[in-house]
Order: C-alpha cells, then sequence, then structure tokens
C-alpha cells in the first residue's frame, strides 16, 4: 500500500479487490491519468470500505482498476490529514 501525497482518488487493483473478498458496488464514469502519463480505465467503484492504519480508522471509497501495478491499493491525499 502506498500514501501519495498528490493522489486525489484512493484506487486500488482488482487483484487486491479480489483478494480482500470486496466487491465492486457502482460502475465507475471516469478514466485516471497515472503518473506515467498512461490514462487507465475504471473497473468501477467500491463504497464504504473500511481501513484501519497505525490504529487511525477511517471510511474510505476505493476506484478499482484492472491493471496490476506496484502497489496494490493508494490512498489519495485526504488520508494524510487523518
Amino acid at each position: 500500500m502506498l500514501v501519495d501525497g498528490g493522489v486525489k482518488v484512493n484506487v486500488m487493483t482488482i487483484l487486491a479487490m479480489r483478494y480482500v473478498g470486496l466487491k465492486i458496488d457502482k460502475p465507475a464514469s471516469i478514466t485516471l491519468k497515472m503518473a506515467n502519463k498512461r490514462v487507465v480505465r475504471l473497473e468501477g467503484v467500491i463504497n464504504s470500505v473500511s481501513i484501519t492504519i497505525v490504529r487511525i480508522s477511517t471510511i474510505v471509497e476505493f476506484h478499482v482498476v484492472l491493471e496490476d501495478g506496484a502497489y496494490p491499493m493508494i490512498l489519495c491525499r485526504p488520508w494524510l490529514t487523518k
């Protein structure tokens, strides 16, 4: 998992989604432009995912991408202020 201060949405790969047993709640209507300038189509959105990191818990929304990347999950900028 990576916390990236430049990201505006939480991203999860479809493999990570399946690994933790989550399912897509709704289709996605946006595409993401990655740091390497590649445009990625989203598979969907998972609402209300409870995450805990270093005893800090919050509910987030994840956008699911089909491609497998260097990190299975990327947390967005608002996480840094929690």
